[in-house]
């Protein structure tokens, strides 16, 4: 006998006399539904943990894909900075100061970063260090602190404060406004602007 006869006669012993399904065919069916839908629940569940891991995973990818961008921005600057520090026995007034403006400007977008407002400011001290440039008069670099603001021309982003205690300082404010396209250097690699 086939499997197929078997089948077709358990079914005919688990009919009733007037041909209805009988009360263990029907409980047997209903044990069978009951366990492939809690088998579909099981299986549901894991494909939702699943999903949720991918999620998690892409946000990490998205995190990391941002934080690259920041910091190949970061190194581009850098790299236009050590140029112009490189070539720092050259350096005009104008260069240095722009250099010194794009220092201030770096140190602000990380305090923004850091989730505060885009500030920074510099004494002679670390003028002298972010251009690397010890062979200068400190007068010139008092000169170049005061005079850095006028290649800007918004008072209320960049200006000078004169102290006489010695803390004359340079101070940048970009929550107040951003700096112009040639001091800052907006031109990018590979093409864009």
């Amino acid at each position: 006998m086939s499997s197929q006869q078997q089948n077709e006669e358990s079914q005919e012993n688990s009919l009733n006399g007037d041909g209805t399904p009988g009360l263990r065919y029907i409980a047997a069916r209903l044990e069978a539904h009951s366990t492939r839908i809690e088998a579909l629940e099981d299986e549901r569940a894991e494909v939702r943990k699943e999903r949720e891991a991918l999620r998690g995973e892409v946000e990490e990818l998205r995190q990391e894909k941002e934080d690259l961008r920041a910091e190949i921005e970061r190194l581009d600057a850098r790299t236009d900075l050590l140029s112009l520090v490189g070539n720092s026995d050259e350096m005009t007034a104008k260069q240095r100061r722009i250099a010194l403006i794009q220092h201030l400007k770096k140190a602000a977008e990380k305090e923004r970063e850091r989730g505060r407002d885009a500030k920074a400011s510099m004494n002679k001290e670390e003028a002298e260090a972010a251009l690397k440039y010890p062979d200068i008069d400190r007068t010139t670099f008092y000169d170049d602190l005061r005079k850095a603001p006028r290649l800007v021309g918004k008072n209320d982003v960049l200006w000078y404060e004169s102290s006489s205690g010695g803390e004359s300082r340079l101070k940048l404010n970009l929550e107040n406004g951003g700096l112009p396209g040639d001091v800052v250097g907006h031109r990018r690699r590979n093409g864009g602007e």
